[in-house]
């Protein structure tokens, strides 16, 4: 094996992880923020201090390169000094980020993926940055800018082009809009570190724990509680740490932080307030379950947070809460963060355990479940950060406490993120059996201008419509499993009678043909056939049969795809087309879109650059442009 001087740098980030396979993405983002993009040297020499690469021949770096090329942001190219990345989800997307986007592009004169002549800026989109109750909103490195003005712009970019360095700036973005219940320390606008969150009484659940609870005492705790997955899956939390006790050792437990879903932000207001809380939740939960080791696996959009988390754990090491012998007691635990790179498939367990291991985010077939074979095919317990930031209440107060909020079907509260075209949007705490009415037109304030609500999108992208006429549906995970929808991690974005829903569903099946992983066929083959039937029918060349291609294909993709992604990913324009068939007919047989949102015409669409494969209805007639 060839060796280089400049290897030193990368073996010494290498023996910070379990095995030298996991450095390949912390390697990546080393190269990316000394010079903003990856090189082919880079990429052999990480190849090289991996061992994933025994010989300088190009053809064996292949495997390197599609791990890298796998996330979104890694860079393989030069690029501008400085990155702009503009949201495009659906919460900035109806707050006006096309404009904001057009309105960057045009003072840089530049388009997407590009970068400017004097190799200052480059152009980028980006599918969620978690900041959707100040949209719209983007980023410049890894500055965060919130509902900006267009004026704003020119002097703003102005600001980046003249300095040499530019200081992060720390976003504000919206702490806990409504008295809490369990979450008392998202109320304050600042962070509170080590002395403040010991202060409130932090640390005390996990010290009682430890030295006078048994690991079955406090699963016991949690079954009380009745606490379940709020990360979507709404699983019991007891029973999952349980199934991982069970398994012989060694025992992982892993925070997933990779909030991709749009319309969420929870997590990260709890890892930017009250990082302590989190990390609490994860020792009291691996003491519970046996685990010895630990990760939080947090999104790259997510700068601000990583910084935050990255203090936290240190404080926690100094104070002899994480390490060797945790307080003086036989409990042994080590906590480490893990970067991912945009890549929203990773928010699900098995994608995010194989990134997690250094390689492409593939989700894995189940069974076997990861509590039985998870990270290096060990026991693992994943959990959301939410779930987590539970458990030290729930100690503290004991379970019957916690299990006592809600509405009896559904224990405890909730963290809702309420976004899109509503007054008062933000985060609220709400016990379990409130309504949406109670969300929506009292705690949000109502939709503005006096506009007509026109529905609702819970959790995200991967749940169908809520209508008008479904206000008054408890906030609980039963009630809209009965009503055909997913309560999911708890966004809700509000739609008012000014969005048009055929161009609703043409930006969602946008986003799911970007960030399928493209592993399975139905998935990879059937986003792409969905994404480019939707801008058949948004530039106005749609035909009456399309709307039975889309049936078609939803059937197959949730019948076949391997993951949650592929099942859910045409939720919403099936959703919409049973709920707003009127409008998608008025686009296909009238040639108009009467809210004046699509553009009717061919040209390229803002912000998906054409990308194809072979779909799975290449013979639908007039679907695909002549080649030039």
């Amino acid at each position: 094996m060839i060796s280089n001087p400049g290897d030193e740098e990368f073996r010494k980030e290498i023996g910070q992880w379990e095995k030298p396979s996991q450095a390949v993405l912390p390697l990546f983002h080393k190269c990316m923020e000394q010079k903003k993009y990856i090189s082919d040297e880079d990429i052999q020499r990480v190849g090289r201090v991996t061992g994933l690469v025994p010989t300088e021949d190009y053809l064996a770096i292949s495997e390197v390169v599609s791990i890298g090329t796998f996330y979104q942001h890694f860079v393989f190219h030069p690029t501008g000094k400085h990155v702009v990345r503009v949201c495009m989800a659906t919460a900035c997307l109806i707050n006006g980020s096309a404009r904001l986007l057009s309105s960057i592009a045009r003072h840089l004169g530049i388009g997407l993926e590009e970068t400017t002549s004097d190799g200052l800026f480059s152009l980028h989109q980006d599918q969620c940055i978690g900041h959707c109750a100040d949209a719209p909103c983007f980023m410049i490195n890894e500055d965060t800018y919130l509902s900006p003005l267009s004026e704003e712009i020119p002097a703003l970019l102005e600001s980046y082009a003249t300095r040499s360095a530019c200081q992060p700036l720390l976003p504000i973005g919206n702490p806990l809009r409504n008295e809490p219940v369990v979450f008392a320390g998202l109320a304050s606008s600042t962070t509170a570190f080590m002395k403040e969150y010991r202060d409130r009484g932090g640390y005390r659940s996990l010290e009682r724990a430890i030295r006078a609870l048994t690991p079955e005492g406090i699963l016991t705790e949690i079954e009380k509680s009745g606490l379940s997955g709020r990360g979507g899956g709404g699983f019991p939390a007891f029973k999952k740490f349980a199934s991982v006790r069970l398994q012989p050792p060694p025992r992982y437990i892993i925070c997933n932080a990779d909030e991709g879903e749009p319309g969420t932000f929870k997590d990260r207001v709890i890892m930017e307030r009250d990082p302590h809380l989190l990390i609490e939740g994860m020792l009291i939960a691996a003491y519970a379950m046996g685990a010895g080791s630990g990760y939080i696996y947090i999104r790259s959009e997510y700068p601000h947070a990583y910084r935050i988390l990255d203090k936290a754990i240190s404080e926690a090491m100094e104070k002899g809460y994480i390490g060797d012998r945790v307080l003086g007691t036989d409990f042994s635990f080590n906590l480490r963060l893990y970067q991912g790179a945009g890549a929203y498939i990773c928010g699900e367990e098995t994608a995010l355990i194989e990134s997690l291991e250094g390689k492409r985010g593939f989700p894995r077939n189940k069974p076997p479940h990861v509590f039985e074979k998870g990270l290096w095919q060990c026991a693992t317990d994943v959990s959301n950060v939410e779930t987590l930031a539970n458990l030290p209440v729930i100690l503290e107060k004991g379970g019957n406490w916690y299990g006592g909020l809600g509405d009896g079907r559904t224990p405890g509260t909730k963290l809702f993120c309420l976004s899109g075209n509503i007054c008062r949007p933000g985060l609220f705490e709400i016990p379990f059996g409130k309504t949406l009415r109670d969300l929506i037109f009292g705690l949000g304030g109502g939709i503005p201008g006096n506009r007509r609500l026109k529905a609702v999108l819970p959790s995200g992208h991967v749940s169908q419509f809520l209508l008008p006429h479904q206000i008054d549906i408890s906030l609980d995970y039963p009630s809209f499993k009965d009503a055909g929808a997913m309560l999911g991690s708890g966004s809700m974005i509000v739609l008012d009678d000014s969005n048009c829903m055929v161009n609703l569903a043409f930006w969602v099946s946008a986003f799911f043909h970007h960030e399928s992983c493209g592993q399975c066929t139905p998935c990879r083959d059937g986003t792409e056939d969905v994404y480019e039937i939707m801008v058949k029918i948004v530039q106005g060349e749609g035909k009456k049969d399309y709307l039975d291609y889309l049936k078609l294909l939803g059937e197959y993709m949730v019948e076949a795809s391997i993951c949650g992604l592929g099942v859910t990913a045409p939720s919403i324009p099936l959703s919409s087309i049973v709920h707003f068939r009127e409008e998608w007919e008025e686009h296909i047989l009238g040639r108009r879109c009467a809210l004046g949102v699509c553009p009717m015409e061919r040209k390229m669409m803002l912000g998906f650059p054409p990308r194809r494969s072979r779909g799975f209805f290449d013979d639908i007639p007039g679907l695909h442009p002549a080649e030039p």
